[in-house]
């Protein structure tokens, strides 16, 4: 019963990624069909990044010789690369692929290898009102703790306006899908609204404030509660 719920599962996720992905490369195809001189004006371009190191951890507790004592250590490394197409001013979209992999001497638990995608396009609507699509999927592999493996697919929609030179705003809705290999029903979804207001007070100061809201929907046999959470945030920046 448990493979069938999870061949079912992993079936309804493939097609909803799959169907976020054509509604991506939909959105593409129409902007280089509606913009196809401001297209011509452009050159793709490709980034990307190689990094190694490591993270020594220790006990700053008194030992002989005044030597700390070696808690943990890890190796990691991270690659990506992005092909990124600007299409007009403000409009563009990118593809971006990502490795990560993480090693431990002593917490072999944690050692997991991180895959990830991201898509992203970015157009405006009109002169003030900017929208943007982004698409992240994650495959996260414990090497040696195969129970925590898990995929992830998030959808994310920002909506920018900006009233004036002094204000503007930002709402944002993203669904995410997380589903464990072994684990199925540590499956959830979780469900997020957020709206951005900025005001620049003056030359020197300027204000951001955000109401966050959050709801996370466990699978039905998990025997675990659902979970929401409001925040609320002020930031500021003042140049002395």
């Amino acid at each position: 019963m448990i493979f069938v719920k999870k061949s079912t599962s992993f079936i309804l996720t493939v097609s909803i990624n799959l169907t976020l992905i054509y509604l991506i490369i939909l959105l593409i195809i129409f902007s280089l069909f509606s913009t196809p001189a401001a297209a011509k004006n452009y050159q793709p371009e490709i980034s990307g990044s190689f990094e190694s190191g490591d993270k020594l951890y220790t006990d700053p507790g008194i030992l002989e010789g005044d030597e700390d004592q070696v808690v943990d250590y890890y190796r990691y490394d991270k690659q990506w690369l992005r092909y990124r197409q600007q299409l007009a001013v403000g409009e563009y979209y990118y593809l971006k692929v990502q490795r990560q992999q993480r090693i431990y001497e002593q917490s072999e638990t944690y050692d997991n290898l991180n895959l990830e995608t991201e898509a992203n396009y970015t157009f405006y609507l009109n002169d003030k009102l900017r929208s943007r699509f982004k698409l992240l999927l994650r495959d996260k592999d414990y090497l040696e703790a195969e129970s925590k493996d898990y995929q992830l697919a998030r959808l994310q929609y920002t909506l920018q306006y900006e009233l004036n030179e002094k204000h503007d705003y930002e709402l944002i809705l993203q669904r995410q899908w997380t589903e464990y290999e072994i684990t199925p029903e540590d499956d959830y979804r979780l469900n997020r609204i957020s709206l951005k207001w900025g005001w620049d007070l003056s030359e020197r100061l300027d204000l951001d404030t955000k109401i966050q809201f959050d709801q996370q929907l466990n699978d039905q046999n998990s025997g675990r509660t659902d979970k929401s959470g409001r925040k609320i945030s002020f930031k500021f920046r003042y140049k002395l």
